[in-house]
């Protein structure tokens, strides 16, 4: 049943509403904040807490991230960044659209926690999902081009990195 909402909720032209929240996990949250993106009057953002929706209604909606995760938005760009903090799926846009990049993410002592091929969305953002509680270093390539940086999952992190040039 719960998929079948889930899916009932991404369908298009699908008036966005709390509702369609009841009962969706997390990663199903920000993907529907990420399909909604487009909504007019819809906010969304990620804190290290939850996916909070406000509604055009007024109506506001969290729901909460895993107690032993949380996830970080990347923009890599090459020409372009805007500075942010909090990730907000309904307004952030990132340069590199539908891009493939190479991600690996290890924590500081060097063990590999991710390592594989992600296509940036619509926003030209990619989402990590990773363990809370951790700083880690991230290595980014596309295009032929790579950049190095730090991610961290403590108590208020940031969940939007802009700062991540390709070169």
């Amino acid at each position: 049943m719960l998929l079948g909402t889930f899916a009932f909720a991404q369908q298009p032209g699908r008036v966005p509403g709390p509702a369609l929240l009841g009962g969706v996990s997390p990663q199903q949250a920000l993907k529907l904040a990420n399909t909604w993106r487009a909504q007019g009057g819809l906010q969304s953002y990620v804190t290290p807490e939850a996916v909070h929706f406000t509604f055009p209604d007024g109506q506001k909606k969290a729901v909460t991230l895993p107690k032993g995760q949380m996830v970080v938005a990347i923009a890599p760009y090459i020409n372009k960044t805007h500075p942010c903090k909090t990730h907000f799926t309904s307004g952030c846009q990132g340069e590199m659209v539908n891009t493939p990049v190479k991600v690996h993410v290890t924590t500081r002592t060097g063990k590999t926690v991710l390592q594989k091929t992600v296509k940036t969305l619509d926003n030209g953002f990619l989402e990590l999902w990773l363990d809370r509680g951790q700083q880690y270093k991230v290595t980014l390539t596309a295009q032929g081009k790579t950049t190095r940086g730090a991610l961290a999952t403590l108590p208020g992190s940031d969940t939007c990195v802009t700062t991540l040039q390709l070169r």
